[in-house]
């Protein structure tokens, strides 16, 4: 891979000899104020705005006057800035107008480096190529990782200077990102500053973001990555095939993933996926470190208040990331024509979302502008996106920056700012280059005040004084009719052929009929009886309904008629309208789309199989019954349901003494320790049905041999209510002075959000913590996948989409 790049490297050096560089090239001068500027002159992609401090007053005189802007013409071509909250979250949201592919960049990277990265990829192959990593970060291994990271941060803290100026950025802020980030990617230990290096060239290019490094130089760059990281992925397969145990870092999980399993020889995407990891953790964490520290120079009243209540240091964290904004934006693509707030968008032009400007929008933070420690609503920041692209290792970053400060306010009673930092040059990254500081430990006396904190304490005794003036919010300008610009249409990008299991279909629902109680089969066909793609027991297909609605359905026909697709649909009265939709509605004769289909659950060839399904998840199973039949392999099935009545497929199962059929309300719960109570070196284990089952059989196979167990669930890991749940509880918003009451048939979320209350919401499963709100008073019964079980226990937050309360009365501070 390292070849290929060089080689790649060598041509493009030659092409530009013959034809040119066509890269931007930027040389600073002073940025105009923007009060001297008509609308239309106005640059958002001035990569000079953040380090001349000019780019508060842009922002907000665009989300006054302009708050979806078009500029005719920049160094990265014509492109939409979207300023207001309200707006980007939006565009965030709705990947089907606004997609992420295929940069999230303003400009384009080097000719040649177009790597494929998952965050500049849509659902559904955004979604695969994340869900590969995800566990890296999910509740319980941050739970393990929290005391390494306590240990690590004290071993930086414990080596400052004291008393002696010393550059922040490089003794703190790199020095533990490089840290973390070599022990999430297995890297050597002592090469780790090597990643933070790759960070500053990757995303600093002169086309992509406005940066400094030069082509050569990111090439460069570009080549050692895919040199390191191929060489740690042979690496680690080697030990794994082997017989080590598998580790729990990124490329690991990576290599165990279906997904994923072969994207070493997919280079473009290899090397895109890890720089996007590297990139990703260490921009975010290491510049809000930084910034951190200089919001409570800025704003020393703030430092005072956290110096006498260090308890206040999680809602800090919140505020560090609004107030710092360490990524400025994010791109996407006009998917079609469109209208946003009553602009005109057409179809393949650039949609900036300016996620700095959002989260100093006066609309959603009142005095925005201000760094308060304890900010009612800053967990409504923007600085990880939302919806489908939210940042996968957002409580990773704050949970590294708790940290940080826990640790600093155990050690030191100040960090003075010297000079004002250097900033990287940059219109992506808000990021600091240097910046000087000076500690004191504690119970030593402070020293008299620098000049660069003289100068910020006058400044805030100013704004104090009586005789100081406030300025009225701005009024919020009107949306107006869609509006016409001068400047010639971005040219679309150009199309990319889909991947397997991507593509739409389009096809006729030829028959249904009811196989169970509850459960409607529907066999699906090409309009014109053409094949539709071929397919493997386990896969599944997603089915574009009404309203907006993907539903993902296995596929439980047979492989070898290839002229219809068959899938079964449990009808879920609690559900999200899906399966309603496709019992109430659906008739035969309609027309559908359909994506797919796609194979996560693929059958391993095995000796022998031991199968085990739970009501609906006999779908996926059925078909691998089929197959295992059809190669004469040893199998057996135990199949259990509510009651035989709403158990589909019996008709086709029963009789073959291999199947065993588990009737809940005739034998109980399935007898799982009859199946798999001695491990088996020659059997593989497929299970698919709901969580608990799932668990179960988790929980049983743990002695089994590596990879014998396969299971699919349908939904997010399940929490079952405790025994002593409240159907019925009261919700008392303190900042909003309500109070509410939330029946058993609504979730905290909606009850707030239909009472005015601001929430902010994306998943509503339980699984992105964008919902989370901090509980005053009360015990909340957590049902998310976010929290771990110590911050379970100490029940200061929860996720509203999801959880409920096990008192009577829950107080939050919304």
């Amino acid at each position: 891979m390292q070849r290929q790049v060089q080689a790649l490297h060598l041509y493009q050096r030659g092409k530009r000899l013959v034809v040119g560089d066509d890269q931007p090239r930027f040389t600073e001068a002073p940025v105009p104020d923007v009060d001297d500027l008509d609308l239309t002159e106005i640059d958002t992609s001035n990569p000079f705005l953040w380090r001349q401090g000019k780019w508060e007053s842009y922002f907000r005189r665009l989300r006054d006057e302009a708050p979806v802007h078009f500029r005719a013409d920049s160094p990265f071509g014509p492109f939409w800035s979207v300023t207001r909250y309200d707006d980007i979250v939006t565009v965030d949201k709705d990947f089907e107008t606004f997609s992420a592919e295929p940069q999230i960049v303003l400009g384009a990277p080097p000719e040649g480096l177009d790597l494929e990265m998952f965050i500049a990829l849509d659902p559904p192959r955004h979604d695969d190529r994340r869900a590969a990593v995800q566990d890296v970060v999910a509740p319980k291994n941050l739970e393990e990782m929290e005391a390494l990271i306590r240990e690590r941060v004290g071993e930086v803290l414990d080596s400052l200077p004291v008393g002696e100026p010393f550059d922040w950025v490089d003794r703190v802020s790199i020095e533990l990102t490089s840290r973390m980030l070599a022990t999430l990617l297995d890297f050597p230990y002592d090469q780790r500053r090597k990643l933070a290096e790759w960070t500053d060239m990757m995303a600093g290019s002169a086309g992509a973001t406005g940066g400094e490094p030069d082509v050569d130089q990111i090439y460069r760059s570009a080549a050692e990555v895919a040199r390191a990281f191929s060489q740690l992925w042979h690496d680690k397969a080697a030990r794994l095939a082997a017989g080590e145990e598998p580790g729990y870092d990124l490329i690991t999980l990576m290599q165990l993933s279906e997904d994923s399993k072969d994207i070493i020889d997919r280079p473009m995407e290899f090397l895109g996926d890890l720089t996007l990891l590297v990139v990703g953790g260490n921009d975010t964490t290491r510049n809000s470190m930084s910034g951190g520290v200089l919001a409570l120079n800025q704003f020393p009243d703030q430092f005072d208040r956290l110096r006498a209540e260090p308890s206040l240091v999680p809602k800090m964290i919140h505020e560090v990331l609004r107030w710092q904004t360490p990524l400025a934006y994010m791109r996407r693509v006009a998917a079609k024509d469109t209208v946003l707030n009553g602009q005109f968008i057409r179809k393949g032009d650039k949609v900036v979302m300016w996620y700095a400007a959002a989260n100093r929008d006066e609309r959603r933070f009142e005095d925005p502008d201000r760094f308060v420690i304890d900010r009612r609503n800053a967990r409504h920041h923007l600085a990880f996106g939302i919806g489908t692209h939210r940042c996968m290792g957002s409580r990773l970053a704050e949970l590294q920056l708790r940290i940080l400060w826990e640790e600093l306010l155990a050690r030191f009673d100040d960090i003075e700012v010297m000079a004002e930092p250097e900033r990287v040059q940059s219109n992506f990254v808000r990021g600091y280059s240097s910046m000087m500081v000076r500690v004191t430990p504690k119970g030593a006396e402070r020293p008299e005040p620098g000049p660069y904190r003289r100068m910020w304490l006058d400044r805030r005794a100013a704004e104090d004084s009586p005789a100081a003036e406030t300025t009225p919010l701005a009024e919020q300008a009107s949306a107006g009719e869609p509006s016409s610009r001068p400047g010639e249409r971005p040219a679309q990008p150009t199309p990319r052929t889909p991947r397997p299991g991507t593509e739409l279909h389009t096809v006729t629902l030829a028959h249904r009929r009811t196989p169970a109680e509850g459960v409607v089969e529907l066999t699906l066909a090409s309009p014109d009886g053409s094949p539709l793609p071929a397919w493997q027991p386990g896969a599944h297909v997603d089915l574009l309904l009404e309203d907006g609605l993907t539903r993902q359905y296995s596929l439980c026909g047979d492989p070898a008629t290839p002229s219809e697709w068959k899938v079964a649909v449990l009808l879920e009265r609690d559900g999200r309208g899906g399966s309603a939709f496709v019992h109430e509605t659906l008739a035969e004769g309609t027309t559908l789309q359909v994506r797919g289909p796609r194979n996560h659950f693929a059958l391993e060839e095995a000796p022998r199989y031991q199968f085990i399904a739970g009501g609906i998840g006999i779908t996926p199973i059925l078909a691998m019954v089929r197959a295992a039949k059809a190669s004469g392999a040893d199998w057996q099935l135990l199949y259990g349901g509510r009651s035989r009545a709403s158990m589909a497929y019996l008709d086709e199962l029963e009789g073959d003494d291999r199947v065993t059929i588990w009737p809940q309300d005739e034998h109980g719960l399935l007898d799982l320790d009859a199946v798999l109570g001695t491990p088996r070196e020659d059997t593989h284990v497929y299970v698919c049905g709901p969580g608990p089952l799932l668990d179960a059989v988790e929980s049983r196979c743990a002695t089994w041999p590596e990879g014998a167990l396969h299971l699919e669930r349908f939904e997010a890991a399940a929490v079952e209510a405790p025994e002593d749940a409240l159907a019925t509880f009261e919700v008392e918003c303190v900042q909003s002075g309500v109070t509410l009451t939330v029946t058993e048939d609504r979730t905290v979320f909606d009850v707030l959000e239909e009472a005015g209350v601001d929430v902010l919401g994306s998943c509503l499963e339980g699984i992105c913590g964008t919902c989370e709100a901090d509980v005053v008073e009360g015990v909340p019964d957590h049902r998310d996948s976010v929290l771990n079980s110590e911050e379970r226990a100490c029940g200061r937050t929860m996720m509203t989409c999801v959880s409920r309360s096990m008192t009577p009365r829950l107080v939050l501070d919304l």
